[in-house]
């Protein structure tokens, strides 16, 4: 209250200057674990990384899995250490949102941790349906959950 503003009130200042924030996170139950190599092999697609998801343009990927790549990088080499076992790939789209996808390392699971940065002065609401409706379309093009035995929680 220093600045006689409630700590809401302040939030708010900050995403109007900065844009909404928001996310979507879950995971699929998996009931063949091979079946994480098959979507991971999928989105590598044989090193060549597609750079879009239906009508989202993808700005990078940065591939945890081995061998290992981040299309960011010059060498495209990534600098976190990469993992056969527990591969993760990180999606980074030109609208602002962030895909993690990876299996869970104790439970059969596939786990997606989904953001959005709205564009400063955007309502919440704008930011949220944007978000839920990009959900829909890039969880089922990347995972294909019914091809793949996926069960949605």
């Amino acid at each position: 209250r220093e600045r006689g503003m409630s700590l809401k009130d302040h939030m708010q200042s900050l995403y109007d200057k900065y844009g909404e924030f928001v996310s979507h996170n879950g995971y699929y139950f998996i009931n063949d674990h091979s079946v994480v190599a098959t979507i991971m092999d999928r989105l590598r697609c044989n090193g060549t990384y597609k750079m879009d998801v239906g009508p989202y343009e993808i700005e990078s990927i940065c591939d945890l899995g081995e061998p290992g790549y981040d299309s960011a990088k010059p060498d495209k080499k990534p600098t976190l250490p990469t993992s056969n076992s527990s591969p993760m790939m990180t999606l980074r789209f030109t609208n602002g949102c962030v895909i993690q996808l990876r299996p869970s390392g104790t439970e059969p699971k596939f786990k997606y941790y989904i953001e959005m940065k709205g564009q400063p002065g955007v309502p919440r609401d704008v930011v949220e349906k944007e978000l839920k409706t990009m959900v829909g379309i890039v969880l089922d093009k990347l995972l294909e959950p019914e091809k793949n035995g996926l069960k949605k929680v």
